[in-house]
């Protein structure tokens, strides 16, 4: 009965993603569409998003090597620390060399829609933690990777601000 709750549970996330697509997209299609000098810059920052969470595996095995008791109380989340560095790379790269942005993609409706979803994932992440505590049976709280992928969004989203502003003032000048 679980399998059947999961397998619904992706197909209505899907479904969602769809429509998030349809209302970020300028010309309502789901695919965004990127030029060539993109599509390079989107191939770099994968490569250096990979050498970054290749690079946070490292550590984190370093660490682990020296003190296991931090990964045991990171617990799953310790798998997640560096895919998330990779992300963060990855984006923070294609963004300021101008391959984040699709050419189709509404900026304001795309702020917005990561702005819901930070607050969301901050919320999730918060609550059982204020009910539960930060730590429990040793580990720290599962919800711990929704405060990750909040702050995640938010970096993004400054990124981006901090990106429009660059490029308004390079266009004022």
């Amino acid at each position: 009965m679980k399998s059947a709750g999961l397998a619904i549970g992706i197909m209505v996330g899907l479904i969602i993603v769809v429509f998030v697509m349809k209302y970020i997209n300028r010309d309502k299609k789901v695919k965004s569409e990127y030029d060539e000098r993109q599509q390079l810059v989107r191939g770099r920052s994968y490569m250096y998003g990979f050498w970054g969470m290749a690079i946070a595996n490292v550590i984190m095995l370093l660490v682990g090597v020296e003190n296991m008791d931090i990964i045991k109380m990171l617990g799953m989340n310790a798998f997640f620390l560096p895919l998330f560095v990779g992300i963060i790379v990855q984006i923070s790269h294609a963004i300021f060399n101008d391959g984040y942005m699709a050419m189709n993609n509404n900026f304001a409706r795309f702020m917005v829609v990561m702005g819901i979803v930070s607050v969301i994932n901050l919320v999730c992440g918060i609550m059982p933690i204020v009910r539960n505590g930060f730590i429990q049976n040793g580990e720290v709280y599962p919800t711990f990777i929704n405060l990750e992928v909040g702050v995640m969004f938010i970096i993004l989203c400054i990124e981006m601000a901090i990106k429009k502003c660059i490029d308004k003032k390079e266009d004022a000048e």
